[in-house]
C-alpha cells in the first residue's frame, strides 16, 4: 500500500482547479477519519485517491474541516491510531501537500544530525526549494529546532560545498 500512495502522488492527476468545494472538503474529512481510526486497509485506497487527485486548496479544505469535525489535526491522528510504513508515507505526504516548509525543515535537520552528513538529501532539499520557500523553511526550522539552518551548515559542511549551500540558503534574521 506505501507504494501504491507514492507512484498515486508522483505520477497523480491532480486537479488543478483553485475553487474549493467545502461539502465535498467535509465528506472526504469523515472519510478519511473512518479509514484512519478504524484502520480499515479496504479504504486505504479511497485515502489514496483523495490524497492524490485533489488539488492543493481542496485539501487544505478537507484538513480543516478534519480538524474542525474531528478535534484533532489529520497528522495527530495517523501517529495515534497506526505505526505502519503506509501511515508514515501518508503523514508525509500531508506534511508536504499543506505545510512543505515542515517536511523540509525536518530533512535538513535529520540529514545533518548524527555523525556525517547525509549530503544528498542535504543538497536536495537545500537546491530544490531555495527559490521556492527557503524562508518559509528557515523559520520553520528555528522555531522547531531551536537553531538556524546557517549555524546547523556551517557545523556541519566544510569548503566550498559550505560556501554553496551558505549562499542558497541566504541570510538568517
Amino acid at each position: 500500500m506505501p507504494c501504491k500512495l507514492l507512484v498515486s502522488l508522483v505520477r497523480s492527476y491532480r486537479c488543478a482547479e483553485e475553487a474549493v468545494d467545502v461539502g465535498i472538503a467535509r465528506l472526504e474529512a469523515a472519510q478519511l477519519a473512518e479509514a484512519i481510526r478504524k484502520k480499515k486497509q479496504p479504504h486505504a485506497d479511497e485515502v489514496v485517491r483523495i490524497v492524490s487527485t485533489r488539488s492543493k486548496a481542496q485539501l487544505r479544505a478537507t484538513f480543516q474541516c478534519y480538524k474542525q469535525d474531528h478535534g484533532s489535526y489529520i497528522e495527530e491522528d495517523i501517529n495515534n491510531c497506526s505505526s505502519s510504513q503506509f501511515a508514515r508515507m501518508l503523514k508525509i505526504a500531508v506534511w508536504c501537500l499543506t505545510s512543505p516548509e515542515k517536511h523540509f525543515a525536518e530533512v535538513i535537520r535529520y540529514s545533518i544530525l548524527g555523525i556525517g552528513t547525509d549530503e544528498d538529501a542535504l543538497t536536495r532539499a537545500i537546491v530544490s526549494r531555495a527559490e521556492i520557500d527557503m524562508e518559509k523553511i528557515k523559520q520553520e526550522y528555528k522555531v522547531r529546532l531551536k537553531s538556524t539552518v546557517t549555524n546547523d551548515v556551517i557545523g556541519d559542511t566544510s569548503g566550498y560545498y559550505m560556501d554553496i549551500l551558505l549562499a542558497l540558503v541566504g541570510n538568517e534574521d
